[in-house]
Formats: C-alpha cells, structure tokens, sequence
C-alpha cells in the first residue's frame, strides 16, 4: 500500500511539473479614457488595452495580445463567448447597476477579474479562427450514430498562452439615471501564463 501511495505521489509530480515550471509575467498599470496601454510579454507579442467607446456609448477597453507590428489580436479567436462581450471586454456597463450606479464594492468584486487566452503566432490564429467560424456558422454534421457535430472532429487547438487580469481600481463618470456611465480610468494587475520555452523574461513588468 506504501508503494502504491509513493507511485502515485511521483506521477503527480510528474503531471504538476510542467505547470509549475511555466513561466509567468506580470504586469501593472493604469489607463485613462482614450489611453492605449502596451507592455511586451515575450515571443514577439505584446499585451494591449485598445479603448472602446465614445461619447453616448459603452466606454472601456478591450484586452489584446497583438504581434509586435500590432498587425491582429492574438485573443479574439480562443476566448468566449462567440457573440458578444467576452473575458477581455472591460466595460462601464459592466461598473453600474440597472439605473447607472456604481455597482456596490461586494458585487464590483465578481466583475474585476477576467480569464483569456491567445495564440502565438499567425498561422495559429487562422486556424484558431477557423475553427471558430466553423463552430459558430458552419453547417453540423451528423455523425454515423446520429450525433450532431459541431465544428471539425479531430482538430487540435494550438498552443495557448493565458492571461489572468484583476482590476484593482475604477474611475466612473456619467452617472445617474437617463445618463450612460463613462469608464475614465482604470488600474489593473495582469498574470500571463506562457508555456515552456516561450518567454525571453519572467521578471515583472512595471
């Protein structure tokens, strides 16, 4: 029973190795309305705020990782929901109640910490996006036993890079009933989680 317990103590490390090797960045900031925010990451990638938004409409930003010709968002294609706002919408509509109130601080909590992830290079992203357009327009197939398949059997997602971002303080304006809040700033904190070999620096960035 001993040895049984220690081989399956030893697999487990084996598993959580890779995990615990991956590195990690982080990064800190503060953006104002209108503000870009840019911060390299690693492999030729680096992580973006684009502002959202103008006068009368949802303001914010949107959480990127671009190439470094900021050419395309690496994020777009393998973060959810398909339609819609996703993890790396950051929103003023997201800050207020139904009749445009800061949120209370015990509700603000569920909202400040979004998860996304990222492809690495080009040729990821166009199969990334393939799929996704496959998955939410493409045709469904049925399979021998009847089952319905949606997307293409088989594929594979390239690999991901993540990112866990926290923000940590927000500056609203606008409010009031009949009003449209404004997100006038914003300070965060962001984790990226990149696989083995894919980092030139683990150090923080600030």
């Amino acid at each position: 029973m001993r040895s049984l317990t220690l081989r399956r103590l030893v697999c487990m490390a084996v598993l959580a190795g890779p995990l615990m090797a991956q590195p990690l960045v982080h990064i800190a900031g503060t953006v104002r309305a209108g503000q870009v925010f840019r911060k390299e990451i690693g492999p030729g990638l680096v992580l973006v705020l684009t502002p959202i938004g103008d006068s009368g409409e949802d303001s914010g930003w949107t959480i990127e990782v671009q190439p470094l010709d900021g050419s395309d968002n690496f994020v777009r294609c393998v973060t959810l929901p398909l339609h819609g706002p996703t993890q790396a919408d950051v929103l003023s509509t997201q800050f207020v109640t139904e009749d445009n109130r800061k949120l209370p601080e015990a509700k603000l909590s569920d909202v400040k910490k979004r998860e996304f992830r990222f492809v690495f290079n080009a040729t990821d992203q166009k199969k990334a996006c393939d799929e996704m357009e496959d998955e939410a327009y493409g045709k469904p197939k049925t399979a021998p036993d009847g089952t319905v398949i949606i997307g293409n059997p088989g594929y594979e997602e390239p690999p991901l890079g993540s990112g866990s971002f926290l923000v940590k303080t927000v500056q609203l304006s606008n409010l009031g009933p009949g009003k449209h809040a404004r997100l006038d700033s914003l300070s965060f904190e962001v984790e990226i989680a990149l696989p083995a070999g894919k980092n030139r620096s683990s150090r923080d960035q600030r």
